[in-house]
């Protein structure tokens, strides 16, 4: 017989309706009674194991509604850029990469992450030209913060096949020197796939599951015991990434609930998972089929999310829609008819706006679709309405806002700022709201995420009273966007999200006192232990 376990003397976030109490016990894998200490311990037993918290608290387990789990663990492989301030600092971190190089998981290529002009004193873009500076003997691909622009030097070039008589491919940009046609190393979307596809990708299914251990063991530190990821964009195989999956769930070696989300552009690909028999929500506690993922614009860093009105800084630019609309609804349509749910990544109000009107054509809106707009940043009072009308889920990244709010208003400008990352007035519209990180483009720590909705500052603690404060959420709905609101998305609101009798029992343990400590704070919170299915996989040391 298993043992009981039952945990008293807290302070425990249920999430139901704010609800605080003491004590809860759990059997298998399952919570079985939440209460008082004194309702909880006279179910005790022999087979009892009591833990006592001391007045710690206890929240749900977190469930991160949109990352990229198998990009994270190679990211930890690839040049770190994200401290970079200058040009200079690229090339000086890049060059010691490659001294320090032994085991390279990307071929020749030099692979980096994480640069963002916005941070350098000169707002320059690393070029071709100054990419050579540093290497012409391997080829150089090294992604901006948002993922969305890439710079690649001359040997990428010429291994992309890019050159002066190169035309834009549909949906994407390739930068030229000026007065040129010539490629000046500057790849924009749907074009960066051209170097992106040369990178030799993992193939081995082996590979996959090693990455993916080493990825859980770090998300299980920040409390995360759920996540929803899209990884096919990280192998060429997207058959061997479920194949992974599956066979750490059956190992018993998958610590962490994941929820697969589907990077298939292309219509053979998907037509290939549906002759493949999968649907949304197959799978077992600890792996299942999620939405089909579709990327519909571009970054507002770069400059590519689409937008209704010109960019402020650029106003000769409304961003890239990187599908024409019927292409678009025709793909989603097939998804929908074989009983995949739909994600879409939309930043810009241009792209939300064409995917409404998708949806309203396409969705019966007395079926249970839960269609879903991933990151929703620039948006507007009637897009917000649209969406809580259609019952489209807004699935937002809140750590992206210390890090945004610098330049938003020179993006958009400062009216349309007042209604961009607008998420008190989605939760007033009645718009179901979960919370993700995007991970590796921001941390994957929702504390993070959670300061950022609390506070709307960045990480220095300005604007002192924070940006466009009357979208501030209070504490209980901040650790919503990531427990009930992410368990909403994948159909699961009667497993997780709760600590309610019969969900699972994922929780974490923290010392602070959540909803006491200044709301600056909240960023520095520690997980002293997080538990999955009832068993602790992380403890602080």
């Amino acid at each position: 017989m298993k043992t009981k376990q039952m945990f008293i003397n807290g302070k425990i976030m249920t999430m139901n309706n704010c609800e605080i109490v003491e004590a809860f016990l759990v059997e298998e894998d399952r919570f079985v009674k939440v209460g008082s200490n004194e309702e909880v311990l006279k179910l005790s037993d022999e087979n009892t194991k009591i833990v006592d918290l001391e007045r710690k608290w206890v929240i749900p387990g977190f469930n991160d509604s949109h990352m990229h789990l198998i990009s994270y663990g190679l990211s930890t492989k690839k040049v770190d850029l994200r401290q970079c301030k200058s040009l200079e600092d690229i090339k000086t971190t890049i060059k010691n990469y490659i001294e320090g190089l032994e085991t390279n998981y990307f071929g020749e290529w030099i692979v980096g992450h994480g640069w963002n002009e916005e941070n350098f004193t000169q707002s320059i873009l690393p070029t071709a030209d100054f990419l050579d500076e540093i290497t012409k003997e391997y080829p150089i691909y090294i992604s901006r913060a948002c993922y969305h622009i890439c710079g690649v030097n001359s040997r990428g070039l010429e291994l992309a096949g890019i050159n002066e008589n190169s035309i834009d491919p549909e949906g994407g940009k390739i930068d030229r020197y000026d007065n040129t046609t010539m490629p000046n190393g500057i790849l924009r979307e749907n074009a960066l796939l051209l170097a992106f596809e040369k990178i030799p990708m993992m193939t081995e299914v082996e590979q996959i599951k090693s990455v993916l251990q080493d990825a859980v063991k770090d998300a299980l530190k920040v409390g995360l015991t759920s996540i929803q990821t899209e990884d096919f964009g990280q192998v060429e195989d997207f058959t061997k990434v479920i194949k992974a999956y599956q066979e750490l769930e059956a190992e018993g070696k998958l610590h962490c609930r994941i929820n697969l989300q589907m990077l298939l552009q292309e219509e053979e690909k998907l037509q290939k998972l549906i002759d493949l028999g999968y649907k949304t929500g197959m799978g077992g506690d600890f792996f299942k089929i999620g939405p089909l993922k579709m990327l519909a614009d571009g970054s507002l860093g770069g400059r590519t999310a689409a937008l209704l009105e010109p960019y402020q800084d650029d106003p000769d630019n409304r961003g890239i829609l990187i599908f024409q609309k019927e292409r678009l609804k025709e793909h989603l349509s097939k998804a929908n008819e074989n009983g995949i749910q739909l994600a879409v990544h939309a930043i810009g109000d241009r792209t939300m706006d064409q995917l409404l009107s998708i949806f309203e054509e396409l969705l019966d809106e007395k079926e249970d679709k839960r269609p879903r707009l991933i990151h929703c940043q620039i948006t507007n009072q009637g897009l917000i309405e649209r969406m809580g009308r259609l019952k489209v889920i807004a699935d937002i990244q809140p750590g992206f806002l210390p890090t945004d709010l610098k330049m938003v208003e020179a993006r958009v400008g400062v009216a349309r700022g007042k209604d961009s990352y607008a998420w008190k007035s989605m939760l007033k519209a009645g718009v179901k709201v979960a919370g993700g990180s995007d991970c590796p483009i921001e941390s994957f720590n929702p504390f993070l995420g959670i300061y950022g909705a609390v506070t709307r500052k960045d990480y220095e603690g300005n604007p002192t009273e924070g940006w466009n404060l009357e979208e501030c959420l209070s504490i209980e709905e901040s650790i919503g966007l990531y427990t009930t609101g992410s368990s909403y998305a994948t159909f699961e609101e009667n497993n997780k999200g709760k600590i309610q009798e019969g969900y699972f029992a994922d929780f974490l343990i923290i010392q602070e006192d959540i909803k006491a400590i200044p709301t600056t704070s909240l960023k520095d919170v520690n997980v002293l232990e997080t538990y999955v299915a009832g068993e602790c996989k992380y403890k602080l040391k």
